[in-house]
């Protein structure tokens, strides 16, 4: 099988011959003279690093899955006014509206190849009312000329997961407002907090319905998930009508739909599969996460995808090989309970991993018959 066809198998049920290997690139390659990854682009990787990307990936064998494009646009009516872009070493994002503006601002980190958040957009319950003025407005267009261009230029090498938007929480806690803000902004204003949470789940479910019935495969969200920021408790309570919203979409139209889990997994495995999902993506164990393999498999239960598997600072030479193969294997080792599975780095390789490490778990991968 080519690794589409094994990505494919997995995530719609089947069994693929050995267990998929992937790997996102995308950071080593902004670290090793790549260029900056503007964040004001909607097209992910930026479409310009993409065959240097494609190359990359046909050189290591992983196969592809993101950073290949956003499939959508996001357009305002007026009178929203939105701006954007690099001044020197920072980066904005503005809106202006009839009740007021906000705007994000990132400083470029030559340390972590990154745009750090400095300023986020809500500083406090007055830009909430922002916010929603903007959501309440949001159109949303597919692009699925891009979609089809990405997918011929990938062929057998990968499988592009079209990325659905966040959720209100996601975006609070990322990018709109940070933890601190955004638990004070629950605990002392839940009204405006609720309304503005129910603006961006609305506007974000029609963007779902949008990718879910065009040609997309299989559906990608990401609200970066991490137990100790996104506890299970606070996911049911403000995304868990969103996620079951964005789930059924994504099955009425027959697409399985997987989200991003790239921090703690303790709790997140099981709350995301019962909310809906079909499986993690990014699952990072121990010990850079706080589960062992087998402790996530026993989470997840058996027919929920597992996707990563070795954490990101084993791929750095500092790390014995012989424990960077231990780790591969224990990961591996879980195909014997289910094919719900592929290896990965769990999220991405670092611009200090090694490339020659990605092969070597390609090749154990392909060992790893099922």
């Amino acid at each position: 099988m080519t690794p589409r066809q094994q990505l494919l198998a997995v995530y719609t049920g089947g069994q693929p011959d050995t267990v998929p290997a992937l790997a996102d690139l995308s950071y080593w390659h902004a670290g090793h003279g790549g260029g900056k990854f503007i964040p004001g682009k909607t097209d992910g990787a930026n479409r310009d690093k993409v065959a240097a990307l494609l190359a990359l990936h046909r050189h290591t064998g992983a196969a592809i899955h993101v950073n290949l494009g956003s499939f959508y646009r996001e357009s305002f009516p007026d009178p929203i006014r939105v701006a954007s872009g690099i001044r020197g070493e920072s980066y904005f994002h503005r809106f202006e509206t009839p009740v007021g503006t906000v705007e994000e601002r990132r400083e470029w980190s030559p340390v972590t190849f990154s745009w750090p958040i400095t300023h986020p957009m809500i500083q406090g319950v007055e830009d909430l009312k922002v916010i929603r003025y903007v959501f309440e407005r949001i159109r949303y267009a597919a692009d699925w000329e891009l979609f089809h261009a990405v997918d011929a230029q990938v062929g057998d090498l990968g499988l592009p997961l079209v990325q659905v938007p966040y959720t209100g929480l996601g975006f609070f806690l990322s990018r709109y407002a940070g933890v601190e803000r955004t638990v004070l902004l629950a605990a002392d204003e839940p009204a405006e907090f609720a309304a503005t949470l129910a603006a961006i789940n609305t506007a974000h479910a029609r963007a779902c319905r949008l990718l879910a019935e065009g040609p997309s495969q299989v559906l990608i969200h990401s609200d970066n998930l991490s137990s100790d920021t996104h506890s299970p408790p606070w996911v049911r309570r403000y995304s868990g009508d969103c996620y079951r919203t964005m789930t059924r979409l994504a099955h009425d139209c027959g697409k399985p739909i997987v989200t991003h889990i790239d921090g703690r997994l303790r709790g997140l495995l099981q709350a995301t599969r019962e909310l809906g999902f079909d499986g993690a993506d990014a699952a990072t164990p121990a010990p850079g996460g706080d589960l062992t393999p087998a402790e996530c498999r026993a989470e997840a239960g058996p027919g929920y995808v597992l996707s990563g598997g070795v954490p990101p600072g084993s791929f750095h030479a500092s790390v014995p090989l012989r424990v960077f193969d231990e780790q591969v294997e224990a990961w591996l080792d879980l195909r014997r309970q289910s094919p719900a599975l592929i290896i990965a780095p769990g999220d991405q390789l670092p611009p200090d991993g090694e490339l020659d490490r990605v092969t070597r778990l390609v090749a154990r991968a392909a060992a790893a018959r099922l």
